[in-house]
């Protein structure tokens, strides 16, 4: 952003940080205006990341340049230049000067395609060279900018757009311009809008983009300063503007108000518990000392889900790049345990497909045979990444299946974050585990903001296949900050556990979680023997290099994940039904297929021959995904019914109830989406 000759002049990133983030834009603003200075801050992985996106702009642009196309570098040229390249017709037109009004940009790549323009028969569309294996709509918009202005030079507006990705021979993302125009220019339109008028007032809410953007510090000192409400451990926006419609304005004001209102949106008790937050919160500021509050006790939560401690405990951590191509890589697995008499910590790396499945492999053989050697033992985890990824990884590439399942049914992995979140009020800001950490006397041996930038470095190296690259020191960072999560969780575990104990000897009661041994039915048995034994014979003769598959390899690997895929399907289901049914009201906001908070409103009239009644239900706003006539179960409860209708304009949702709902009124419901495979 630019101020110049009294206009605003905008670039697309301008346009993507404003959907973002409305105060980055007032800040900007005022930059460009010289009113203030823009921090000196920068995450160095940036400087990495600019200088790899140049190389593989350069390195597609030498790929063009071999196949014979005519390139043209226009770096530094004007606006003038461009089109007069584009009047001579070049093939290839790179760092491309493009301007209408008061939008400007340097679009990466400007290829020639067949097609009428003002210059003759053919026309030019965009094309934007990006590291990432996943296109966001940061990219998908910036796009949109460029081929508008093209379209103003060319007198013809481009079919298609494209990102070029790293890979052999370049591999190329298509979109059509048309089918984003009309978002694109109403995204535009409200920015150009906002630009036009006066400075506004906004606040620096936190949002996702406070984790790349060089105001952060700037942002959270001012949201400390003012002891602003986002402060309290897992408060929404929604409550946010609910409290401020009470006049309470701060963390201090909220826990120390005398009486809440009912809310006009949402559940008053969220609004107590939050207020218990924040009265933690404020306490330990009050003594400069961390503090926590037991939580009422439930049966299978909080304390009540650890086990009795064992000798062979394994205390488990992953990393993963969410954005490799094709799913995401899960680059080391680290495990903790106890080796005689010391806690020792080993990692798993993998840099490609063929590697992660052998480090899962070796992995689950170390825990196959662990868990036999200690029948007691329990894998401890931080969040349910860990799980979740287990899962994935012994479906995608077929193999421990079944000793995934058999940890799974016998409830082997304990999620240490449910636990403390279940069981304690702490005076901190988020309950992450660095933050949770604190409560023990684990001292970490990297610093948090180096750990960062090493796994960016990590991440983007994997993502373009050159893992060689890396320094063994980036690779040692990276290694000592999964130990680093390792052994905080073991020791968040043993906090948790003195904490339990102590709570016994004042005289609370808890209860330890059934042992169970996993083992499936006979059924179960006999399908997993069938489809092992038809999967191997299918498989095992396959090269482990898939890049060498021929048709007939491809098609033999299809034809064996399909022995298995309807029972996969169908465990996924229910692992789902499961996963919804443990959230908390927060927690269900954030989902998509639920809807909580239900208050009921009014019986409604039957319609036509209806026999079962509808009930009405007011709901606080949360984004949803639910149509007329899906099934809904009600979140720790059965089957209740199915949607008449929805409004996400007023809020509410028509439940027809069934023979023996029609009495039950739940807080929260979510749809069924199992479909019954059709065997036991």
């Amino acid at each position: 952003m630019i101020y110049s000759s009294d206009n605003f002049q905008l670039a697309a990133t301008d346009l993507s940080n404003h959907l973002s983030c409305a105060h980055l834009t007032q800040l900007q603003r005022k930059v460009a205006l010289d009113e203030i200075k823009k921090p000196s801050w920068r995450d160095p992985s940036l400087d990495v990341l600019i200088k790899r996106g140049q190389e593989h702009e350069a390195a597609y642009v030498e790929f063009l340049s071999k196949k014979g196309l005519k390139v043209v570098n226009l770096n530094g040229q004007s606006i003038e230049g461009v089109v007069e390249a584009m009047k001579q017709g070049a093939d290839v037109l790179v760092q491309a000067s493009l301007q209408d009004g008061q939008w400007m940009g340097y679009a990466d790549i400007l290829l020639k395609v067949p097609g009428k323009s003002k210059f003759g028969n053919w026309s030019y569309e965009v094309q934007d060279t990006k590291l990432a294996q996943n296109t966001r709509a940061a990219t998908i918009l910036q796009l949109c900018l460029y081929t508008d202005l093209i379209a103003t030079l060319q007198g013809s507006s481009p079919e298609k757009m494209h990102v070029v990705k790293p890979g052999d021979n370049f591999p190329t993302e298509e979109y059509r311009f048309p089918e984003f125009h009309a978002y694109y220019r109403l995204v535009k339109k409200n920015f150009e809008q906002v630009m036009a008028g006066s400075a506004l007032s906004t606040y620096p809410d936190p949002v996702d983009h406070c984790n790349i953007c060089r105001w952060w510090q700037v942002c959270d000192k001012k949201r400390h300063d003012d002891d602003h409400l986002s402060l309290v451990a897992g408060i929404r926006s929604l409550h946010i503007v609910e409290l401020q419609r009470q006049k309470i304005e701060t963390l201090e004001q909220f826990a120390k108000a005398d009486k809440l209102e009912k809310p006009e949106r949402g559940n008053k008790e969220t609004f107590i518990r939050k207020q218990s937050q924040a009265k933690v919160q404020l306490d330990g500021r009050y003594q400069n000392k961390l503090l926590h509050e037991l939580l009422p006790i439930e049966a299978g939560r909080g304390l009540n889900r650890l086990p009795e401690p064992n000798e062979g405990d394994i205390y488990f951590d992953i990393e993963g790049d969410a954005f490799y191509e094709n799913g995401g890589l899960e680059y080391v697995l680290g495990y903790a345990c106890m080796e005689k008499g010391n806690l020792v910590y080993k990692r798993l790396w993998s840099t490609n497909r063929v590697e992660e499945r052998r480090a899962f492999e070796q992995f689950m053989q170390f825990v196959s045979e662990h868990w036999k050697r200690f029948p007691k033992m329990y894998i401890y985890h931080f969040a349910p990444y860990e799980q979740a990824a287990i899962k994935r990884l012994a479906h995608v590439h077929a193999t421990f299946e079944k000793e995934m399942h058999e940890l799974l049914r016998a409830e082997r992995f304990i999620d240490l974050h449910a636990v403390f979140k279940e069981a304690l009020l702490a005076s901190v800001e988020s309950y992450s585990l660095k933050e949770l950490e604190k409560f023990t006397k684990y001292t970490r041996k990297v610093v948090l903001h180096d750990a960062s930038v090493a796994r960016k470095s990590v991440e983007v190296a994997l993502e373009l296949n050159d893992f060689k690259s890396l320094s063994k020191e980036t690779i040692q960072i990276v290694e000592d900050y999964n130990e680093d999560d390792c052994l905080a969780t073991e020791a968040l575990h043993k906090w948790l556990e003195n904490l339990r104990a102590e709570l016994v000897k004042s005289g609370k009661e808890f209860l330890r979680p059934e042992l169970k041994t996993g083992e499936a039915s006979e059924n179960v048995q006999q399908l997993d023997t069938r489809s092992q034994a038809l999967f191997k014979a299918l498989t095992e003769k396959l090269p482990e290099d898939r890049s060498t598959w021929d048709e007939v390899h491809k098609a033999k690997w299809l034809l064996a994940h399909q022995i298995e895929y309807f029972r996969r399907e169908d465990k996924s289901a229910w692992w789902e039904f499961f996963r919804v049914h443990e959230l908390e009201h927060e927690d269900l906001l954030d989902e998509r297929k639920a809807i909580t908070g239900l208050q009921f409103v009014a019986v409604l009239p039957k319609e036509g021959k209806e026999r079962n009644t509808t009930h009405r239900y007011a709901y606080p706003p949360q984004e949803l995904s639910i149509d007329e006539g899906d099934e809904v179960i009600a979140v720790k409860g059965e089957k209740l019914g199915s949607v008449r209708a929805i409004s996400q304009e007023n809020y509410t949702v028509d439940i027809k109830k069934t023979a023996n709902t029609e009495n039950m009124h739940p807080y929260a419901v979510h749809v069924s989406e199992r479909v019954d495979p059709g065997f036991e």
